[in-house]
């Protein structure tokens, strides 16, 4: 499986817009991506703690995720939730990986994220 980086996104605004601190959003009620994927990519962000949550491996032994619940945002996941949010921001996070052929990983995200909010802000400040 692969790491999907608008699941990941998709995950933690949903996680965000809860209104309670500790809610049970499901990888089945992650809309628009198969339920595997989403189960996988919350697996990955509770093991890289953005998230709290329940990832629990079918015991039939098909290799499924049988169980995967988020429960809410880490102060990280915030973090990197803040980087990511903005639409526009997003778009142009992910062209710059696109055009220079690069993987990203979650600190590279973040660090190229905040690098194009610096430069949106200072157009929108500018216009």
């Amino acid at each position: 499986m692969k790491r999907d980086w608008d699941i990941i996104r998709a995950v933690l605004v949903q996680l965000e817009a809860s209104t309670t601190a500790n809610t049970t959003l499901s990888a089945a009620a992650v809309m628009g991506f198969p339920e595997q994927d989403v189960a996988y990519n919350m697996r990955l962000l509770e093991q890289a703690g953005y998230i709290t949550g329940i990832i629990r491996d079918s015991s039939t032994g098909d290799g499924r995720i049988g169980v995967a619940v988020a429960r809410s945002l880490t102060n990280p996941g915030h973090e990197l939730l803040d980087t990511i949010r903005n639409d526009t921001v997003w778009t142009r996070t992910k062209e710059k990986f696109k055009s220079k052929g690069r993987d990203m990983t979650f600190d590279l995200v973040i660090a190229v994220g905040k690098q194009v909010m610096k430069h949106y802000l200072g157009e929108v400040i500018q216009s």
